[in-house]
């Protein structure tokens, strides 16, 4: 996409920042331990949490969000 990546981590989160061109992104995740309501029987289990600012053309942002679509549904095999 025409864009120069940097990765941080800190604790529980990874943030991710790219910018290039009139285009600039950044994805925070962010996970924990949880008890879920509804599933109290399986314990604490990871709960992660996406967000994703981003600015630039129109198309730029269609196709960033289809990627990042294609993306998690690859995360859930």
């Amino acid at each position: 996409m025409g864009l120069e990546p940097s990765v941080n981590k800190e604790g529980n989160s990874w943030s991710i920042e790219g910018s290039g061109r009139g285009r600039h992104v950044r994805i925070v995740l962010t996970s924990q331990e949880r008890v879920v309501p509804g599933l109290e029987v399986l314990g604490p289990i990871p709960v992660s949490r996406v967000k994703v600012v981003a600015r630039g053309p129109e198309e730029f942002i269609s196709a960033l969000r289809y990627r990042l679509e294609i993306e998690l549904l690859r995360c859930l095999g």
